[in-house]
Order: structure tokens, then sequence, then C-alpha cells
């Protein structure tokens, strides 16, 4: 049964979840799965939150993990928010395909492309980028453009609730949004162009491209519920056989745990988990 079916009998909502370690025996079934891939967010999953995005670095254990896995699955992706020039550099691992900007562009073996009209609201971004920085002006505020999409971290503000309001309020007072997407995560707003290049897109092309009958998605934060979500739906359709796990935390959203096939607390579960598959398959 899955966690949003568990949460749906209960009444309950993150009070139940459903822990991933109680049921390997279970997982061990859909990744001894001829072309089985992997893919994993980076920041809160492989990597530990940081305050300054620069600072964040991969977890050594998560490293080890994922390079075993390489010769022994079909395929292994980073698929992250970050430029995606910026997260192979933060991850530094060889031969796996690396997803920036939330499926807008791709390294494959080490090409670089970008998706179909991932630059075409450029224009519009810029524009609502500069007013939300002329009434959102805050020097806790770490603003990052990554050509497709512009985040705001706010994990430096001391009252991280002020600091949503500040910036709900520049964007309250944009006089047009048209064409573009707004996301909180988890104290970070990203903006992007509305082209439908989303995590749950570049799940379904990597799914294609490489021939994937099996996909395990981790993740942790809002944009990782289309890739889960994408991962489900195929799985539903029969596509494919897949597995959806979640990092939970007090802050995680709602949506990501209830669309969860199971879940993990931590950085260090990733790794346990990523150890474990390193000998499960």
């Amino acid at each position: 049964m899955r966690l949003a079916d568990r949460f749906a009998l209960s009444g309950a909502r993150k009070d139940l979840p459903i822990q991933l370690f109680d049921h390997l025996d279970e997982v061990a079934g859909i990744v001894r799965t001829p072309r089985l891939g992997l893919i994993v967010d980076f920041d809160g999953t492989i990597s530990e939150l940081n305050p300054i995005p620069d600072a964040a670095i991969i977890d050594l254990r998560c490293a080890d993990a994922l390079r075993s896995l390489v010769p022994k699955t079909a395929l292994v992706a980073v698929l992250s928010g970050r430029a995606v020039r910026d997260v192979a550099s933060h991850a530094g691992l060889d031969d796996v395909w690396y997803v920036g900007n939330h499926g807008a562009e791709y390294i494959r073996d080490g090409v670089y492309e970008a998706g179909p009209g991932a630059d075409a609201a450029r224009e519009s971004l810029e524009s609502v980028v500069g007013h939300v920085g002329s009434v959102a002006d805050d020097p806790a505020f770490i603003w990052e453009d990554k050509q497709f999409s512009v985040s705001v971290h706010y994990r430096r503000a001391e009252n991280p609730d002020s600091a949503r309001r500040m910036l709900q309020a520049g964007l309250d007072s944009v006089p047009n949004l048209d064409g573009l997407d707004v996301f909180w995560g988890n104290r970070i707003l990203e903006i992007r162009g509305r082209t439908g290049l989303n995590k749950g897109h570049a799940v379904r092309q990597i799914v294609a491209e490489r021939s994937l009958s099996a996909v395990v998605f981790i993740g942790d934060d809002t944009t990782d519920i289309d890739g889960i979500r994408a991962a489900i739906e195929m799985r539903d359709a029969g596509e494919l056989k897949a597995v959806g796990i979640a990092v939970a935390r007090p802050e995680s959203p709602d949506a990501l745990i209830e669309l969860a096939d199971y879940t993990v607390s931590s950085v260090a579960d990733v790794a346990r988990f990523l150890g474990w598959l390193t000998t499960a398959i």
C-alpha cells in the first residue's frame, strides 16, 4: 500500500510515513530488474542543506555508493534545481547524467544541451526578478540567476517567516506574472519560465532515452513532486517498475510525502539506502 493510501485510511498526514528500511524486501524485488535507473536530487538528498548554496558538498558516503552503482545500473542521474554545470561541479561524479534547472538543461556523457524553449521566458524572468528584488531587499537573501530560472535562498534569515512575507509582497506587486511559475521550497523561492520542462518531464525523457525498465527516484522538496509523480504515473500505466522515495523532514511538503512510496529521514539515510542498493543488485 502506498503512503498516500495509508494516510487516507488513517486520516493522518505526516505522522504515518512508510519507513523505507522496514520494507527493503519489497524494494529488492523492484531494483533487481534489468535496465534499472537511479535518479537522485542533490540539495537535501545527497548533500546536506547549506545556508550558502555554493558551500554545499556531496555526502561522501553517497558519492562512494553512487560511483559503485554506475556500472551496476543502466543509468545514474543527478536531477537538480541548480544550473546543470553547477550541480555537476558540486557532485563531482563521473559517468552520470546531470539534469539542471529542474529539467531545462542536461549534461549527458559530457555533452551539454538545453531543452526546447528553455530560454523563452528570459525577458519576463528578468523583469519580474528585478521588481521583486527592489521590494524584497535583505542582505540575508542569496539571489541565484541560473539563466532559465532564478532562486532566492533565505535560509540565513533570522526570521524565515518574515523573509517569506517580504518576498511574497514583492511577487504580489508584480504587474504581470504570465508565463512564469513560482515555487516555494525549503526556505527557497524559485521563479522559472512556464515551459513544461520540470523534473517530471526529465524523468520521462530519461526513461525513454535509456529504455529503463525500472526507476528509483529520491528527492526532498517541492519540485521533486513532479519527478515522483511521473515515475508513479508510468508505473501505474504499466510502463515500468518504480519506487518513489521522499526525504521527509518536518518542513517537507505534504504533497511530496503523500506521493512517495517510502520515506527516509535524512541524507544519512539516503547514504544507507544507496549502500544497501550496491549489494542488493
